[in-house]
């Protein structure tokens, strides 16, 4: 990104865009939102509706009042499309229709009442947790955020789609007649009450057979560079006579044809087959996910159906199994029975992904070979024992057993097929990417802050000779290197290098000192290659090492689950120049994480291949030990960033003993 990203000045412009009675949008309302109309009287009529109350949906022309599902359904033909259309089946209330993945997506607005006294009440419109007083309010929120109008399914709104006649035209232009209301509103009864009742049998719930991909979630990006959303957008004014899209410009191609629907019967044994798309075919076409009814045509060069390994889901059957909020219907009513079925037997195989609210870390349970039932924080014997075990094994050794216990964490190797069954995908770095991995995510986090402060511990531990300390700082530097160029534990690296990097560490100038004349090559290694390496790594531009068992994964972490007090003070991207070219970096880099999961596997697999454990040493580089070793049995269950605030003070008293600061007046 050539020019410098101001995140600050975006984000108040985007407030100022589309806050409410936005003084832009007025203008733009009574200046160019008409550009070519079929007849005077249509043309007074639309202006008539767009003028009023801004709060009312009939003033804006994304909202197109009755129009039947299959109509909105061929309205949205991109990525981030959207329009808000009345219900059939429930009067009175609003459903959104968009696009996303090249599917369309339905997402009834639920409507609450809520009585603030006895004489007062409101009404809130929702579609995820936040709720709003008017569905204008909603649209403004959703599209100036540009935040996921569902976390499950990840789909984001930017481009209105405008109708270009009065309401009263449209509902007469598809055959609204009171007769074919009613009798579209009867139909979209019966569905919904059909889906309910296939939704509540525990082997009909969803269509997991037509998907296909593992691609991550939360990181789903518009496939085409399109233009970005305009005030007056937002507030949606459109011409009379056709419905001129924003994104369509000289510079922007004709978006492709829609594909034609066909019976969902002729499918039935396919799983998702796609079309060979030519190379200079739009990137649209090439992800054919089957999220809602409407169904690709059979291509004319079908490819192979591809194999799925029976011990994997995919990532859109982990969506389809999470989603309970897009409105669904089936076709063809007259060959139901045949067609649930043979869903029926479809589905048996798959079960629902299981939304994990406790972490795996439970100190006060953990069954110890080194601490007693009840220890206090930073137990002299104990770590006593735990330095024996460390000295006991040389670098090579003690960088694999890391890695041994990465792999159990992110469930990189010993994933049991009911542990698959409940994730939802074959491996953790696949489950880290998708909404249902916060708690995963929230772990691993929680495992390399812990694993930096046991290093430092490791380090301002050495109360004796200064001789002793540079010696622990050099089997450390070691570790990591053969973590970097041997193992392939991007994981455990990047945790030993944020604990050699801590300011209670990098003060020590004599221990330093003292590195650099006994141990030389050593600390030219960590000055110019671990280091830069480890700058490179957060940038998101260092090459990757030949082998990788497990990868970065702390900025994805940190992208996903910002805390509110970070324990590690303000990130990279938010003070760097390149800021949002590094998000962007880290954001691919996870894709690729997610989608070449099986090969990080393979290659811890080979590398642990033969290798004796010693189970005492593995227990020391578990996250349950160290946090029952740094706060005790009882102090592990107190509040994360009380622990880290108040081990910070003591790393920086330890320090302090160690090499006192200096007292020498400064000279002026």
């Amino acid at each position: 990104m050539s020019e410098r990203c101001n995140l600050k000045a975006l984000t108040a412009a985007l407030c100022c865009f589309y806050h409410k009675n936005s003084v832009i949008g007025a203008k733009f309302s009574r200046d160019q939102f008409i550009l070519d109309c079929p007849s005077e009287k249509l043309r007074k009529e639309l202006e008539e509706e767009l003028k009023m109350d801004c709060e009312e949906p009939r003033s804006h022309a994304w909202y197109h009042g009755s129009i039947p599902r299959q109509v909105a359904e061929n309205l949205v033909q991109r990525d981030g499309d959207f329009l808000i259309r009345d219900s059939l089946s429930l009067p009175g209330s609003y459903v959104l229709t968009c696009q996303w993945r090249n599917t369309a997506q339905h997402f009834k607005i639920n409507k609450k009442v809520v009585m603030l006294n006895e004489a007062y009440s409101r009404a809130e419109y929702r579609l995820d947790r936040e709720g709003f007083d008017s569905i204008p309010a909603l649209i403004r929120y959703y599209v100036g955020n540009r935040k996921p109008v569902s976390q499950v399914v990840g789909a984001i709104i930017f481009q209105p789609i405008n109708r270009g006649l009065p309401l009263r035209c449209l509902e007469e232009k598809h055959g609204l007649s009171s007769s074919h209301r009613e009798r579209l509103m009867s139909q979209e009864r019966r569905n919904q009450k059909r889906l309910m009742g296939c939704f509540y049998r525990p082997s009909s719930s969803f269509r997991l057979k037509d998907r296909c991909g593992s691609q991550p979630a939360s990181l789903n990006q518009v496939q085409e560079r399109r233009h970005p959303l305009k005030a007056h957008q937002s507030e949606s004014f459109l011409p009379l006579g056709q419905a001129i899209r924003g994104s369509d410009s000289q510079l922007c191609p004709k978006p492709p044809p829609k594909p034609s629907k066909v019976p969902l019967a002729r499918l039935a044994h396919s799983s998702c087959p796609q079309a060979r798309v030519p190379s200079s075919s739009s990137s649209n076409l090439t992800d054919t996910s089957c999220v809602s009814p409407r169904l690709a045509a059979p291509p004319q060069e079908p490819r192979q159906e591809e194999e799925v390994a029976g011990d994997r889901s995919s990532y859109h059957h982990a969506i389809a199994a999470l989603e309970n909020t897009s409105e669904e219907e089936d076709e063809d009513a007259g060959k139901d029975e045949e067609k649930d079925k043979r869903r029926k037997k479809e589905r048996s195989s798959f079960q629902r992904p299981v939304i994990e609210t406790e972490s795996m870390f439970r100190p006060a349970e953990f069954d110890s070979r080194l601490l007693p039932l009840e220890n206090k924080p930073l137990e002299m014997a104990v770590l006593k024992r735990a330095k024996e075990l460390v000295l006991s094994h040389n670098h090579h050794s003690i960088a694999r057993h890391l890695l041994m216990a990465d792999c159990q964490v992110a469930r990189i190797l010993g994933v049991t097929p009911e542990l698959k069954g409940q994730m939802g995908v074959s491996s953790g770095l696949e489950l880290v990417t998708l909404p249902h991995g916060r708690q995963l995510r929230l772990d691993l986090m929680e495992r390399h802050h812990t694993m930096a402060i046991a290093v430092a511990v490791d380090i301002l531990g050495c109360t004796g000779s200064v001789e002793e300390r540079a010696s622990t700082l050099n089997r450390l530097i070691l570790v990591a290197i053969e973590l970097k160029d041997t193992v392939g534990d991007l994981f455990a690296f990047t945790a030993l290098m944020k604990a050699l990097d801590l300011p209670q560490i990098s003060r020590l100038e004599e221990t330093w000192t003292t590195l650099r004349r006994n141990f030389t090559q050593t600390a030219i290694s960590y000055e110019k290659t671990l280091k830069p390496f480890y700058k490179n790594l957060y940038e998101g531009t260092a090459s990757s090492p030949p082998v990788v068992c497990v990868p970065l994964l702390l900025p994805l972490l940190t992208l996903m689950e910002r805390p509110s007090i970070a324990p590690d003070g303000v990130e990279l991207w938010e003070t760097s120049d390149q800021g949002c070219d590094i998000m962007l970096r880290h954001l691919e880099a996870a894709r690729n994480v997610a989608r070449n999961a099986q090969s990080y596997t393979a290659n811890a697999q080979k590398i642990l291949q033969g290798f004796q454990c010693d189970d005492d040493l593995l227990e020391v580089f578990k996250t349950d030990f160290q946090l029952r070793l740094l706060w005790g049995s009882r102090g592990a269950a107190v509040n994360q960033s009380d622990r880290y605030n108040k081990f910070n003070l003591i790393l920086t008293a330890l320090s302090r003993k160690l090499e006192p600061p200096s007292t020498t007046p400064t000279i002026i």
